[in-house]
């Protein structure tokens, strides 16, 4: 299955791994994702390591094995996909995820419930996931 992952269960995993982390190593899903996910991963690089107890370095090298997992797909490619994920996405900060799951025609992995206030998109949950796949 192929899924957009969102930063929040991103984020969430490092602060808490546990079962979660088993998705991001499933070769049943393939993880992509726009450029922005790794900012954003960045940009609450502080709050992470204040609440994971993760040192910086540590942080950055689950990112770097993200960066391994997670096809990053340019923005350019979907462009043309933003206006319709203006039109339904329920929060303006997901918009280029939006973009991308109607490019790719796909599911995005995300814990926010208002993305699933809108019925183009499939939205799953990383405990959805987790049951889907019976980890």
């Amino acid at each position: 299955m192929q899924i957009i992952a969102d930063a929040n269960p991103l984020i969430s995993i490092l602060i808490k791994p546990d079962r979660p982390i088993l998705l991001l190593f499933l070769e049943e899903l393939e993880l992509v994702a726009p450029e922005l996910l790794f900012e954003e991963i960045r940009d609450n690089k502080d709050m992470i390591i204040e609440k994971s107890k993760l040192t910086e370095k540590e942080v950055e090298d689950f990112i770097d094995v993200l960066k391994d997992r997670i096809k990053v797909v340019p923005e350019e490619l979907f462009l043309n996909y933003r206006e319709k994920a203006e039109d339904i996405c329920p929060h303006k900060k997901d918009i280029t995820y939006f973009a991308l799951a109607l490019f790719l025609k796909c599911h995005i992995w995300s814990n926010e419930k208002r993305l699933k206030e809108q019925d183009y998109v499939k939205i799953y949950t990383t405990y959805e996931l987790i049951e889907l796949f019976g980890i």
